[in-house]
């Protein structure tokens, strides 16, 4: 068997340097790259300095058959990624016209800085790599034996950039497309250590894993072994953990609740307590997502609560914010009030303070309101931190909601 290739990644930036900001990109990019079949030599962070990036970069080139950078393709003075390639490339820098047209498309009419031309210039000999999501296109070409490839460092940028364009060029150029052998999942309202401590059980023949943490789920892909194999213990995860947390290929909690909503036309409203705006953030982080999503209600405060949900001063004083009452009203008056066909409503204790015997911290209720159908309410109790506390409640009704949709029962139980 050959030697898979060597790939060595770089982070560029002072401010991950000076601890400013925190690299999640050697982790992001380490896991998807070992999935492809690559062996990782190095991640490393550099500094915003001329000769410090020179050198790493000669040095990653001169070991590696892939060298992947990020970071150092903004407008500033400091932004030198370009240029770092370019001397060790011994060629100028180039403009080109076609991604300086996208970077003014991109301000829709607004002044650009002439600082901003220097994100259309490449080093001569290198290809452009589209950012449909931002302002900074990378590059990619040959140094020496070694392919570099040059990315942005916004996150939200860098990883549709690599799975849409870099991927299929890895593939194409390591011929990797028989070798790889990846079953990509997705794993839901799962801990990490749970979800590792099942891999082991659930192991198939030789197949491996990898995984990558995220903050509304936990990415994963399945190697080596066979295709057979990988499906097994792909089926056996979701029998052990549920079907509902453990879903094949890249799912998103949201993609999976929206793809619903547009198949059938459906517009959704939120009312939130706890969770304030986050569950209506998770929704709108997709693009086109004034498609499904009708708009949201914050109501923290039990007079937002009674004012713009009409819930009852009985209710509140009777049962509490924090209750299946009080959540079936957040719900259908934001569906009734709204005209949407879904309505689902959050409210619970994310701490650290405020819990009690009866409604300890990491209490929090659920209600999806159907238009013509039943509403449903469900309780968790989350044993974690406030901002945990919070993102799983916002995953958990994503869930519950598309459960519902679909005509299913939440199975209770798999939530916590």
């Amino acid at each position: 068997m050959s030697e898979p290739p060597r790939v060595s990644i770089l982070s560029v930036g002072t401010e991950l340097t000076e601890g400013i900001l925190q690299d999640s990109h050697v982790r992001f990019l380490a896991s998807e790259l070992t999935a492809l079949g690559f062996r990782v030599l190095l991640g490393m962070q550099l500094p915003d300095r001329l000769a410090t990036i020179v050198q790493e970069i000669r040095r990653a080139a001169s070991g590696s058959d892939l060298v992947v950078m990020t970071g150092g393709l903004g407008p500033t003075s400091d932004d030198l990624a370009r240029e770092a390639v370019a001397e060790i490339a011994a060629v100028p820098l180039e403009f080109h016209q076609e991604a300086w047209e996208a970077v003014v498309a991109r301000f829709r009419g607004r002044p650009v800085a002439e600082s901003n031309r220097k994100q259309a210039m490449a080093p001569r000999g290198f290809s452009l790599i589209p950012n449909p999501n931002g302002t900074a296109p990378g590059f990619q070409g040959n140094l020496g034996g070694s392919l570099v490839v040059s990315l942005p460092g916004p996150p939200g940028e860098l990883r549709p950039m690599f799975a849409d364009a870099v991927v299929p060029l890895l593939m194409e150029r390591f011929h990797l497309s028989a070798a790889a052998g990846v079953t990509w999942g997705t794993a839901m309202l799962v801990a990490e250590s749970s979800l590792e401590e099942a891999f082991r059980q659930e192991r198939v023949g030789s197949v491996s894993w990898g995984t990558r943490v995220e903050e509304d789920r936990i990415s994963f892909g399945l190697r080596g072994g066979t295709e057979a194999e990988r499906d097994a213990m792909l089926r056996r995860l979701a029998c052990r953990l549920g079907e509902v947390r453990i879903r094949g290929g890249n799912a998103r909690p949201v993609q999976l609740l929206s793809d619903l909503l547009i198949e059938r036309n459906w517009k959704l409203v939120t009312a939130e307590s706890c969770t304030g705006g986050l569950l209506a953030k998770y929704l709108t982080d997709l693009p086109g997502s004034s498609r499904y999503f009708w708009g949201g209600y914050v109501v923290y405060d039990n007079a937002a609560k009674e004012r713009l949900l009409r819930v009852s001063p009985d209710v509140l004083e009777r049962a509490g914010a924090v209750s299946e009452e009080t959540v079936r009203a957040m719900a259908e008056e934001a569906c009734r009030a709204s005209a949407a066909d879904v309505g689902i409503s959050v409210s619970g204790i994310a701490g650290p303070d405020g819990g009690t015997t009866e409604k300890p911290v990491g209490t929090v209720w659920f209600a999806v309101a159907l238009r013509g159908g039943a509403t449903m309410a469900l309780r968790i109790l989350y044993p974690a931190t406030r901002d945990m506390i919070r993102r799983r409640a916002a995953v958990t009704a994503l869930l519950f909601a598309e459960q519902r949709v679909l005509g299913k029962e939440f199975p209770r139980q798999l939530a916590g």
